[in-house]
């Protein structure tokens, strides 16, 4: 694998960082301590398998670059078998520091002696002093925060995925927990003096991964395939790219792909699909492509030693920084899909209103139909009484009052229904008997028409404040549905019983029938947007319903089959 954080064996930076370039001129290894042999970035990987029992490293410095300025060096060995070094260190743990300045000798020697042959444990890295005196003391701090900040986005998106099911949130999370695993899978090797082919084909594993779902990511935060298509398709050679790495490096155990592509192309991809995508008038890409170019600028100087201090400071650094600005842009998103969903909601709302008032007509045209026709008897009595010579004045009187008492009916029907059709902005305080008493009201007529029986049962009323014709309107949806049920199964002695209790302050409303119940096979999917099981059904009575109870309620309605039939219980 392309050296980004460490190098195995004897040295994780020999070629990592331009600072082992400024302060070593050559690094040598010798087996008897007499002849040494120059150790180069192509034969370092011959000692990946050779046990030895003593071997012996002489480094030799730059002293030039030690006149005026100090610098340090961190090293990973096994100090229990280290029998001679010419220079003083501060040892920590398995880590030594070794101060470099001009009292330092120009050539460093480690000797070292094992009981058993074993593979030989030597590696250092060069450190400025910034990263010496404001870093190293403090990296424990500087890993748990990154660590932490990447946990929270992972496990927090996470959710939200299970919440929205946008696959953008779900491939956002995954690569979160990919990366949280790459870097502390460098962080725990870079306390090691060499790595193992599974630890090295481990970490591989999860970089790939990481970048298979940053791609995929990408895909579908930015609609490519819908919007960019020639940008889709690209994406998905790189996709595919990923996916053959990853069997790759579960047969070789490390990864050919990266061996041979920079890191950056991960996301320099991402950043140009994040710019066309900008260009064409998508301003949510803006932060995305902004947290994709920050990702490449900084493995950008990473590769190439630009940064200050060490690379595995930097992607410590540059990782949650990518993880907040990803954040903030899917925290956007996420606002504008609750104000999204809050608005199909409200027409979803809409819609199942005027789909119930189409039923609605037929009550009101039979709550109509006695007074029209008794209105009618009213014109025929007056008429037949002007056709006497006489006209009995108290008649006439009576007669208007019959027929104002019959239009005084009427239109308090036509009030029931325009106030419980109209729109509701603030909440207001009712008893739930109420609410249901309304729905009642404007079924009952229907109901007669078809001889189903309805009881009404108040065991314990609650009085909240909230949206009285909401809750009105669910009642309204459980009692339509039980009846159609009930005409659909010609059931005999139809019957339809609503129960409004509380039990331990919680409002518990019941909404029963005997149609015999729901079939066991959907009874789990009835509340599901567009499902239903009539032919002229819109499938989103339930659906709404349940929104409606758990958005501005805060509670639940649930379903289950009794003995005789379904029952719908309204709990908040």
């Amino acid at each position: 694998m392309k050296p980004l954080f460490f190098i195995l064996f004897f040295i994780s930076s020999l070629y990592s960082s331009n600072l082992y370039k400024k302060l070593v001129s050559a690094l040598y290894i010798s087996e008897d301590f007499k002849t040494y042999k120059l150790l180069t970035k192509y034969n370092y990987k011959e000692y990946d398998n050779v046990k030895l029992k003593e071997f012996s490293i002489k480094m030799v410095l730059k002293k030039d670059e030690l006149k005026n300025e100090t610098y340090y060096m961190s090293i990973i060995s096994d100090f229990d078998s280290l029998i001679y070094t010419n220079v003083e260190y501060k040892r920590v743990n398995n880590i030594a520091i070794i101060k470099l300045d001009k009292n330092t000798p120009n050539t460093i020697f480690f000797n070292y002696n094992y009981e058993k042959p074993k593979r030989g444990e030597f590696r250092f890295t060069p450190l400025n002093q910034f990263e010496y005196r404001y870093i190293l003391p403090y990296e424990g701090i500087l890993y748990g925060v990154a660590y932490g900040i990447i946990f929270c986005a992972f496990l927090y998106y996470l959710v939200i995925f299970f919440s929205t099911k946008r696959r953008c949130f779900l491939y956002y999370s995954l690569m979160q927990f990919c990366v949280l695993g790459s870097l502390i899978g460098f962080t725990y090797l870079s306390f090691r003096a060499y790595v193992t082919n599974f630890e090295q084909g481990l970490i591989d594993f999860f970089e790939t991964s990481a970048f298979l779902l940053t791609l995929l990511f990408a895909k579908e935060v930015l609609e490519t395939k819908k919007l960019m298509p020639k940008m889709d398709k690209l994406l998905n050679f790189f996709i595919y790219l990923n996916v053959v790495d990853l069997f790759a490096i579960t047969i070789f155990k490390y990864s050919i792909l990266y061996e041979y592509m920079s890191f950056s192309v991960g996301f320099i991809i991402p950043s140009i699909a994040g710019l066309i995508a900008v260009y064409k008038g998508n301003k949510q890409a803006v932060f995305y492509t902004f947290g994709w170019l920050i990702m490449s600028f900084f493995l950008f100087i990473l590769q190439n030693y630009m940064f200050p201090f060490s690379s595995i400071y930097g992607i410590h650094i540059a990782t949650p920084l990518e993880s907040l600005i990803f954040s903030f842009a899917l925290g956007l998103m996420l606002r504008d899909l609750v104000d999204e969903q809050n608005e199909k909601e409200k027409l979803l709302i809409h819609k199942s209103k005027l789909i119930s008032m189409g039923e609605m007509i037929n009550n009101i045209a039979h709550q109509w139909r006695q007074p029209l026709t008794h209105l009618g008897y009213i014109n025929m009595n007056l008429q037949l009484a002007l056709e006497d010579e006489k006209i009995d004045r108290m008649f006439v009187k009576d007669k208007i009052c019959e027929s104002n008492e019959q239009i005084d009916f009427m239109s308090n029907t036509i009030n029931s229904f325009r106030d419980f059709y109209k729109p509701e902005k603030e909440k207001e305080l009712f008893y739930i008997s109420q609410a249901v008493q309304n729905s009642i009201d404007i079924m009952k007529p229907l109901l007669d028409i078809y001889d189903i029986k309805l009881e009404f049962i108040v065991i314990k009323d609650k009085k909240v404040r909230s949206y009285k014709n909401e809750y009105s309107q669910v009642i309204l949806n459980l009692i339509t549905n039980a009846k159609d049920e009930l005409i659909l199964k010609s059931i005999t002695n139809p019957t339809i019983v609503i129960r409004v209790d509380l039990v331990e302050n919680k409002s518990i409303t019941t909404v029963c029938d005997n149609a015999g119940g729901i079939n066991s096979k959907i009874i789990d999917k009835i509340f599901e947007p567009y499902f239903s099981t009539k032919d002229a059904g819109s499938g989103i009575g339930l659906y709404m319903s349940k929104t409606i109870i758990s958005s501005h309620f805060k509670g639940e309605l649930t379903v289950e089959n009794k003995k005789l039939g379904a029952c719908f219980s309204v709990i908040f």
